[in-house]
C-alpha cells in the first residue's frame, strides 16, 4: 500500500502544483493517496488502478472525499442513470426530479431536501463538471465509520483518473460545493 502524502496550501493552484509534482515524479501512479488541506477545508484523494493480467480483469477507482464542517441536515446521493436504474423505476424505485434540465435526465437523485439540493447544484461549473464525469457518484452523507460524526462530500468514479486537469476540475467542483455548504470552515483564517 502506498504512503498517504499530505499537502497544504492557501490556493488551489499552489496545492495542485504540489500534487502534480508528486504524482508525476514516478510516472502515472497505480496507487495514490493524499490528504489535501486548503483554506480550512480537508480532502482526501484516493486512486487505485489494477490493470489485471492473465485471466484476471482489472479495476480502477478514483475518490475525492471532503470533510464538511458543521451539522447540516441536507443529505443526497447522485449517480449515473443507466438502464438498470430505469428498470428500477418501473418496479417502484423513485428518484427526485430537481427541475434542472441538464441534470435530471443524466442522474438518479436521492435527497431529503430537493429545493436545497437544486439551489446547491444551480452553479453552472458544478453542473458542467458533473455532466462531464457523469459515470460517477456524488454523495453528502455521514461517514461509514460510526465514530466519525462528520458529514463527507464524496465524489467516486470507477475509473482511474490520473490526468491532473481532470482531478483539478473535480476538486474545484467539490470546493465550490463546500463553500456553499459550509462557507466558514472550522480553523479557516478570515
Amino acid at each position: 500500500m502506498e504512503t498517504t502524502r499530505v499537502f497544504t496550501a492557501d490556493t488551489e493552484t499552489d496545492l495542485w502544483q504540489q500534487v502534480t509534482t508528486d504524482m508525476t515524479q514516478d510516472g502515472a501512479p497505480l496507487e495514490y493517496s493524499a490528504l489535501l488541506h486548503q483554506g480550512g477545508y480537508n480532502f482526501r484523494l484516493d486512486l487505485d488502478i489494477d490493470p489485471g493480467g492473465g485471466f484476471e480483469s482489472g479495476y480502477a477507482y478514483t475518490a475525492l472525499t471532503a470533510l464538511v464542517p458543521g451539522n447540516l441536515p441536507l443529505r443526497f446521493a447522485l449517480h449515473e442513470q443507466d438502464w438498470i436504474h430505469e428498470l428500477g423505476k418501473l418496479v417502484g424505485m423513485e428518484d427526485v426530479e430537481l427541475g434542472l434540465p441538464d441534470l435530471d435526465p443524466v442522474f438518479m437523485v436521492k435527497t431529503n431536501d430537493p429545493e436545497l439540493l437544486r439551489d446547491l447544484l444551480a452553479d453552472s461549473v458544478v453542473r458542467n463538471t458533473l455532466i462531464k464525469y457523469q459515470e460517477c457518484r456524488l454523495t453528502l452523507a455521514p461517514a461509514d465509520d460510526e465514530t466519525d460524526p462528520n458529514l463527507h462530500l464524496i465524489f467516486t468514479k470507477e475509473t482511474g483518473i490520473v490526468e491532473q486537469e481532470s482531478l483539478l476540475e473535480i476538486y474545484h467542483m467539490l470546493c465550490r460545493l463546500l463553500q456553499k455548504l459550509s462557507p466558514q470552515p472550522a480553523g479557516a483564517v478570515a
